[in-house]
């Protein structure tokens, strides 16, 4: 009977451990919508987010690598999973998302980005 007890305990410390049965974060899409900002050392990265699941990014940079790039393609959320499509280059990013009315966090694990909402 004791080790019975141990084992249930076991059992709930690894379920605890690894987060078992815990769900994703819920983010409401109507957050996401409109245009945000990220200005960062010589760089403008501005992304239009649409409510029919597509995206328009414009990444401007200054200095020694002056260029614009610009992206139209689809974006998806799961829960707090948040991905951008690149098509033409066949590959997509996914990214942790937070948001509320003023700021859109990515966070892929590498790499942090904070958008701020443009006005």
């Amino acid at each position: 009977m004791k080790s019975k007890g141990i084992i249930t305990a076991a059992v709930l410390s690894l379920c605890l451990l690894t987060g078992c049965g815990e769900q994703k974060a819920e983010i409401d899409p109507g957050l996401l919508y409109g245009t945000w900002e990220l200005k960062d050392d010589g760089v403008l990265d501005t992304m239009t987010i649409n409510s029919d699941g597509t995206y328009h990014k414009i990444v401007k940079m200054t200095g020694s690598f002056a260029q614009t790039v610009e992206e139209d393609d689809n974006w998806e959320l799961d829960g707090d999973s948040f991905t951008l499509y690149f098509s033409d280059l066949g590959s997509a990013m996914s990214y942790t998302i937070a948001v509320d009315e003023n700021y859109l966090v990515l966070d892929n694990g590498d790499v942090r980005n904070v958008y701020t909402k443009k006005q």
